[in-house]
């Protein structure tokens, strides 16, 4: 269950760093943590991938290691950066806070311009987490498992590299929906509506909505539509034909390769991600400033003519 709760208790002592090691205000980012932290005496380590980009002063660890050390986890990046440091966050359950050096920041939320003052906020305890949900997924072929998923935003069925039409069927607890061709199938979060589910016409939900978004990929009917489920449906999708191939992602970054006659069976994961959040951190906010809601000029539909 999606939820929130205050941790101004908890004591720091060392900050890791995930991130985007190509970022070019990567540098300027980490000097600003880096010199916040030392203030407080709380030691600065990072993950492998950042290595390259880093001085030789800071500590660079196995992901094992930092996650070990660490109280909390900072990425530094875009959102997709953001979605693989919670993949390596794993099950750990270490609070992330998410740095935005990308464009869209959905998820990263925190510009460099505040970067310093959410570093002295967080070494203050001066925030709170948002327990978000992820999405777990069972890969089956002949009634045996060969792959499992958990994602923060979405697992996807996809078309392959030439764009043939996938023949895929739908059941909700048990229940078979429909079958229908299609380009494939997003099975998201609330997190992820607003991702890949949004740009293929699934709605958007608050975070905190206990629920998956089920969403085909341009489907040839127009009776299926998008459908929001409650946290606790079994989804299952079977692969009736999978034409030129097919392809399951989760977050985008991690994929199998799909075969005729395989079974996806999702659920609610039982593992979450704490996201670290700042009060006035609001998601009815973000949603207007990333869709521009309300951004319509007054006079953009008037005729001049009456």
């Amino acid at each position: 269950m999606n939820g929130e709760q205050t941790r101004s208790d908890l004591e720091i002592s060392t900050l890791g760093l995930f991130g985007n090691s190509l970022k070019n205000d990567l540098p300027q980012a980490v000097a600003t943590i880096v010199d916040r932290c030392a203030l407080r005496g709380v030691e600065v380590v990072a993950a492998e991938e950042l290595g390259p980009a880093l001085p030789d002063s800071i500590p660079v660890l196995s992901n094992r290691e930092v996650l070990a050390r660490s109280q909390v986890i900072v990425s530094l990046g875009g959102d997709g950066t953001m979605l693989q440091t919670a993949r390596s966050l794993g099950t750990s359950g270490v609070p992330l806070l998410g740095v935005n050096l990308g464009s869209l920041g959905y998820l990263t939320d925190v510009p460099l311009a505040q970067l310093g003052e959410a570093i002295d906020r967080v070494l203050a305890g001066d925030f709170h987490l948002e327990t978000r949900s992820r999405v777990y997924c069972s890969l089956r072929r002949e009634g045996r498992e060969i792959a499992t998923h958990r994602a923060l935003n979405d697992i996807v069925v996809n078309m392959g590299q030439l764009p043939r039409p996938l023949d895929l069927e739908l059941f909700l607890d048990g229940f078979a929906v429909g079958q229908f061709l299609g380009d494939g199938i997003i099975v998201a979060t609330p997190t992820g509506s607003t991702a890949y589910s949004l740009s293929a016409g699934g709605p958007i939900c608050h975070w905190a909505v206990a629920g998956l978004l089920i969403t085909p990929i341009c489907p040839h009917s127009l009776g299926l539509r998008p459908v929001v489920v409650s946290d606790e449906t079994r989804i299952e999708v079977l692969l009736h034909e999978t034409g030129e191939g097919a392809v399951l992602a989760a977050d985008g970054q991690r994929s199998d390769t799909l075969q005729n006659g395989d079974r996806l069976i999702y659920r609610q994961s039982n593992r979450e991600v704490n996201l670290v959040k700042f009060p006035q951190s609001n998601f009815y906010e973000v949603m207007r400033h990333k869709l521009n809601w309300g951004g319509r000029h007054r006079n953009a539909f008037r005729d001049p003519s009456c």
